[in-house]
């Protein structure tokens, strides 16, 4: 499963063929509803294959590009260990499933690349963000979105103070007890004291322990100014903002024993804290929307707002999430072409989000209803 980021979109929109396949759907992770998943896929790869004929493919490529997709739904494991949105990407020469916590509108497009638009606002403006837990004795990674959260793969991170710092006779030689200072769940902070050592020697200790993570924190999060926060007792909120070199790192943070807290009482505190920053950085771009609406920056046709974000001339580009448009930009003649019959189209909407992504641009999805001036597409230009 590969983790959501820049290069992983670059990635999937290079691997371009003329057969891409791009099927998004909701998923459950227990209960009945498992079952009307498989059904709901079955459904989906029907369609799929009617694509397919129509666009003249012969029974043998067909089965040929279906194949893995149909061995995935037949494997009764695969569906009991969902997440919430489930994507898969097929074509010619490459296959991939992958899981996100997010319930995805279910799609299917087969175009000559991958459509990548229901992934961009987990990425960018109002989607993904990491809840780091922190305790003396446990570290833990958990991926949310504003419906979920989920605990993911920490084994890249130092496991616990002791073996952090490769000390091998660590816990022989402190004395552990709870004489710290009370947590925002009313109990009290666990303290580490060594034999001759006081406070300040348990925060060098943290300290480095916390530089430690940070290092690997950042290799994870590499370029992405995703959110992060931060859960655990009080005193060690101010070790890791000391300490930490990643730029999405939030001033607020989760505060208590997350060791106490269940995967709802996490969500429903770290998005508290995630959501006001999402909504502040859509705000602002909302406003300069109205500041500069009816200038030659702000764009609102397809027609202008494609090219610009092809040739990197898109700051902030606004999306509809529930809608496409379906034509054919080709970009060595600038020539836009819509509703094409006989050809396999794309959705310009994505095209046009996945080029501002790609040349640092801000991309915020929502539905048409709540797009600026009502437009499918809005683009504020840089210049």
């Amino acid at each position: 499963m590969e983790r959501l980021s820049l290069d992983y979109l670059r990635k999937l929109h290079d691997q371009q063929d003329p057969n891409s396949i791009s099927i998004y759907m909701p998923t459950h992770r227990v209960g009945n509803e498992i079952r009307q998943d498989q059904i709901r896929f079955k459904n989906i790869i029907n369609g799929v294959i009617e694509i397919l004929k129509k666009k003249g493919l012969r029974d043998t490529e067909i089965e040929h590009l279906m194949k893995p997709v149909e061995a995935f739904r037949n494997e009764a494991p695969n569906w009991q260990a969902m997440s919430d949105g489930l994507v898969i990407f097929r074509s010619k020469d490459h296959f991939e499933v992958n899981q996100f916590p997010e319930a995805f509108e279910e799609l299917a497009v087969v175009s000559h690349r991958y459509h990548l638009k229901p992934l961009i606002p987990l990425l960018n403006g109002n989607g993904l963000f990491y809840v780091l837990s922190l305790s003396q004795n446990k570290v833990a990674m958990f991926e949310g979105t504003r419906f979920s959260i989920k605990e993911i793969d920490s084994t890249f991170l130092p496991e616990n103070l002791a073996n952090a710092l490769r000390i091998d006779e660590f816990m022989e030689s402190q004395q552990f007890h709870t004489g710290g200072p009370v947590t925002a769940g009313g109990g009290r902070a666990a303290l580490f004291h060594g034999q001759g050592g006081g406070e300040d020697d348990q925060k060098v200790l943290i300290e480095q322990f916390f530089r430690k993570i940070s290092k690997e924190m950042s290799s994870f999060l590499d370029d992405r100014n995703v959110p992060l926060v931060i859960a655990g007792v009080d005193y060690l909120h101010p070790i890791y903002q000391k300490v930490n070199s990643h730029k999405g790192l939030l001033e607020n943070g989760v505060h208590g024993n997350p060791d106490g807290y269940t995967l709802d009482d996490l969500h429903e505190k770290s998005w508290a804290i995630v959501s006001e920053v999402f909504e502040k950085e859509q705000q602002d771009a909302a406003k300069q929307f109205t500041d500069l609406n009816g200038s030659s920056r702000v764009l609102t046709s397809t027609d202008e707002v494609v090219p610009a974000a092809v040739e990197g001339r898109i700051e902030t580009l606004f999306i509809s999430t529930d809608e496409h448009i379906w034509g054919r930009y080709d970009v060595t003649n600038s020539e836009m072409r819509l509703e094409l019959d006989g050809e396999t189209p794309e959705d310009l909407i994505d095209l046009a989000a996945v080029k501002t992504l790609f040349q640092s641009g801000k991309v915020y999805g929502m539905k048409r209803s709540d797009m600026p001036g009502g437009h499918q597409v809005v683009g504020i230009a840089r210049y």
